[in-house]
């Protein structure tokens, strides 16, 4: 668990790349969501399930693997903020992939198996672990699909990141919905913890994705909402899967 929490810290700042996502990728970019009929911004819910619903495990098998040792080389589990591509496994995607903005993609990926791991009651820091998540993520409800998707995009640089989850006021948000039982080591210090334990509470359905974000705890609402669009549209999982169809 000390190691867990360490990695967790030290996710700040981990995926590369930057500017818009889309552009080169032939998409448009989308704008924010409007307000919803109350006046509460947004999230879009469980519409156009088709683009998010469904994403795809690694096809080269020694995926999870490569981005672990990455992570691992990395300083995470030391609490570092780095990742680099030189540290993955030699001869595998994720060590040799040259698009930038898919290698970043392949990350986000990763780490939102990472989510679903951990939510999941399975370790997130083994190859079998993240496996294990990537199959659980399948069957959870299209919400916590949506939202573990987004927060691993807005947790890293692409188009403008990173960005940051207040994470001792989602652990307060998780206590005013009574969900006690989720407040284990790391829920509202570290990321992983803490948006594993978010996941949770929307799998169970007593926690809305508009409560998330109408809490006051996410660092830039526009960028976040950008990022909606890019997943709610399917623009996340159709980059996944380029990354998975690419030669390496």
């Amino acid at each position: 668990m000390q190691a867990f929490t360490l990695m967790a810290q030290g996710w700040q700042g981990m995926l590369g790349g930057g500017g818009n996502p889309y552009a080169s990728q032939g998409l448009a970019q989308p704008g924010p969501y409007g307000p919803g009929a109350s006046g509460n911004l947004y999230f879009g819910g469980s519409q156009g399930q088709a683009g998010f619903s469904s994403l795809g495990s690694p096809t080269d098998s020694q995926e999870f693997a490569s981005y672990l040792q990455a992570q691992r080389l990395g300083g995470s589990l030391e609490g570092k903020t780095g990742i680099a591509q030189n540290d993955a496994i030699p001869g595998t995607r994720f060590g040799r992939l040259q698009d930038p903005h898919l290698w970043d993609v392949s990350v986000a990926r990763n780490y939102v198996f990472q989510f679903a791991a951990y939510a999941s009651d399975n370790d997130a820091l083994t190859p079998q672990g993240m496996q294990a998540g990537a199959q659980a993520f399948q069957n959870m409800v299209p919400d916590a699909k949506l939202f573990m998707q987004v927060a691993s995009v807005f947790k890293g640089d692409i188009n403008g990141g990173p960005g940051f989850y207040d994470n001792p006021g989602l652990r307060t948000l998780l206590e005013s919905k009574g969900q006690f039982d989720l407040i284990k080591p790391g829920v509202g210090e570290t990321d992983v913890q803490t948006i594993g334990a978010v996941t949770k509470a929307i799998n169970r359905g007593v926690l809305s994705l508009n409560d998330i974000l109408n809490s006051g705890t996410i660092d830039n609402m526009n960028r976040y909402q950008q990022i909606i669009g890019y997943v709610s549209s399917g623009g996340f999982a159709q980059d996944v899967g380029r990354y998975d169809s690419t030669p390496f």
